[in-house]
């Protein structure tokens, strides 16, 4: 098999990467991660979008979505072994070498049927913040979808976060955005199968299958939207933004009742 990533697959390596960025004073600006061939996104362009990061060390490991004044959405993987006394979100920055708006997490939830094993199966996670969002020009509550929204091939799609320029490649601050499509269901099943692992109808897939362009290390959690609406999140990949293996995303739509039920 080639090699399959999520973002807490690369803890061990980005607490050492981080040690030394914090021995050199230098942790934001020479190793949060960004988009694969994306562009700066503008300030309140994508206002629900947050950064995860070390309470204690304030290093960026995930991506993610405000959801209401109390919760965020993201993906499982990013929360699975943390306390919530060991995470803080950061919302209302574009750019993380500057202040954002800082809320502490107070608790975990992820979903109780999550499979690393089978192929990051319900890859979905909501954390409760102790101090509430308050909406602003910087900070808005993504839209969910509805259960009758139809999510067509080739629908452009737009997806979101500090990770990765390139498996391994250069670093940036600045939040990225970068538009990609939505593969076809059926293709991205059938060349992930080759490689022994499921594509679910729980999840989604999206790429660009000209240009090597979308999510990488340190994206995971974060949104993958469809006309403004919040459809996927960031969950794996075969490398990184790769023309013929599509990301797959957690299916926002599959899990609206979970949500309605959690975020409470």
């Amino acid at each position: 098999r080639q090699t399959v990533w999520t973002a807490s697959m690369f803890v061990t390596t980005l607490t050492l990467f981080a040690l030394f960025a914090l021995s050199s004073g230098g942790l934001l600006a020479r190793y949060d991660p960004r988009i694969v061939n994306g562009e700066n996104a503008k300030e309140g362009e994508i206002p629900y979008q947050v950064s995860l990061q070390n309470e204690d060390s304030s290093f960026h490991f995930c991506g993610g979505s405000v959801l209401n004044e109390n919760y965020v959405i993201t993906a499982a993987h990013c929360t699975k072994g943390k306390s919530p006394s060991s995470i803080k979100v950061v919302a209302g920055t574009i750019n993380l070498s500057k202040p954002g708006s800082e809320h502490p997490v107070e608790k975990i939830i992820i979903h109780e049927n999550y499979n690393a094993a089978d192929s990051w199966r319900n890859d979905i996670s909501l954390l409760k913040v102790s101090k509430p969002f308050v909406k602003s020009n910087v900070i808005s509550f993504v839209t969910l979808p509805s259960p009758s929204d139809a999510i067509k091939a080739n629908d452009v799609a737009v997806v979101s976060g500090w990770g990765r320029l390139r498996q391994g490649g250069p670093t940036t601050v600045h939040l990225q955005r970068v538009n990609i499509l939505i593969a076809d269901q059926e293709y991205c099943k059938y060349i992930y199968g080759k490689q022994s692992y499921n594509v679910y109808d729980t999840q989604v897939c999206a790429y660009d299958p000209k240009v090597e362009k979308g999510s990488c290390n340190g994206d995971s959690g974060g949104p993958l939207t469809v006309k403004g609406k919040l459809v996927g999140l960031v969950s794996w990949a075969m490398g990184c933004a790769l023309t013929d293996y599509p990301t797959v995303y957690t299916r926002v739509s599959s899990h609206l009742n979970w949500i309605k039920e959690h975020a409470v």
